[in-house]
């Protein structure tokens, strides 16, 4: 590749790792502000309120990443304008949409990383949720390799694992008598949770012991409706959809019962996800006239004040743009790709404006 390219791609990585750690020093500042209230609750305390913050932050640089993409790009280049450098490359011939197709190649290198980093965030995100529920929790306790327990009176509930929040495995219930003796063991592979008051239990094998003379009766059922034994008044724990993988999502939205107003949000969320590239290459074109532009008042600050501004009000479109489509009955996959795309087509003809 060219020098000029080099040479720019040096100084819009910089940007990137400056707006990368000021982003995430702003919004991890204003994320621990939330989390200190609930700090005290329980087990709750200051020094797990710094690891939900720190195992949260991975995911946090993914979701920003497109806006990273905008306000680095609109930065790096406002900042060669003010020296005149963008001015003596379009003198030698480099024209202004070149300078965008670096700006977009750039972006897509810099989302190669987030690719990256996404591999790890989403669990990071998960063991965030799993400590604010074991350290905030007055009933469940979560055992890090040994799920968490439920204990109502004399009955003992283990649930191993949750492979998302409405599909429970290795669940274990122990009934003992006043006396201490066991009454009965239940196991289940698996529940599928109907409603708070109704779970249904898959590949259960019950054995209850009437008496101490009499044998213990032994049974094994396909399912079993059973009621969860704790009081369902008190506040129980959802995993957020941020802190699911890609795959997870993908099986959670494949499952045939899962048709719930929760399913389009999980839709939207793969969506999302699935469509940052495109929108960090749309945002990254976009900010490269901007960062040209002369006449702005307010100067450099005047840019970045704009930049954020532009941000804020495509994120604010994006979201308007998705739920009306979904409530217009829309494919979802369609209102998550028409909003980065009229952003391209938008860059690209501020672009050619340019030149």
């Amino acid at each position: 590749m060219s020098r000029v390219f080099w040479y720019l791609a040096r100084e819009l990585a910089k940007s990137y790792v400056l707006v990368s750690v000021a982003l995430l020093v702003l919004f991890n500042l204003l994320a621990f502000l939330t989390e200190s209230q609930d700090v005290g609750d329980e087990r709750y305390d200051v020094l797990d309120a710094l690891l939900v913050i720190i195992y949260s932050t991975p995911a946090m640089l993914v979701d920003l990443s497109p806006f990273i993409a905008l306000l680095a790009t609109l930065s790096a280049y406002d900042r060669l304008n003010a020296s005149s450098e963008l001015i003596a490359l379009r003198s030698a011939g480099i024209s202004s949409l070149h300078l965008g197709r670096i700006a977009a190649l750039v972006a897509g290198m810099f989302m190669v990383v987030i690719a990256g980093v996404e591999l790890a965030a989403r669990p990071l995100r998960l063991e965030a949720s799993l400590l604010r529920m074991m350290e905030t929790a007055p009933t469940g306790n979560p055992l890090r390799g040994g799920g968490f327990w439920i204990r109502t009176g004399q009955t003992f509930v283990n649930v191993a694992a949750l492979e998302d929040a409405r599909r429970p495995s290795g669940i274990r219930l122990f009934s003992f008598a006043d006396d201490t003796g066991l009454q009965s063991y239940l196991r289940a592979s698996a529940a599928e949770i109907v409603d708070a008051a109704d779970w249904q239990l898959e590949e259960v094998w019950r054995k209850s012991y009437t008496t101490d003379v009499s044998p213990a009766l032994v049974e094994s059922l396909p399912t079993l409706h059973w009621r969860p034994t704790w009081d369902r008044g008190i506040a129980l724990y959802d995993l957020p959809i941020v802190s699911f993988t890609l795959a997870e999502l993908t099986r959670r939205i494949a499952r045939p019962t899962n048709k719930s107003v929760g399913a389009q949000a999980e839709q939207a969320e793969l969506w999302r996800r699935i469509t940052l590239p495109l929108a960090a290459i749309a945002y990254a074109l976009l900010a490269a006239p901007f960062g040209m532009f002369k006449g702005i008042r307010g100067g450099r600050s005047g840019r970045l004040v704009l930049g954020t501004a532009l941000a804020f009000l495509i994120y604010i479109a994006q979201q308007v743009v998705t739920n009306a489509g979904i409530l217009a009955g829309l494919p979802i996959a369609v209102t998550a790709v028409v909003p980065p795309l009229l952003v391209l087509m938008f860059a690209l003809t501020l672009l050619r404006r340019l030149d």
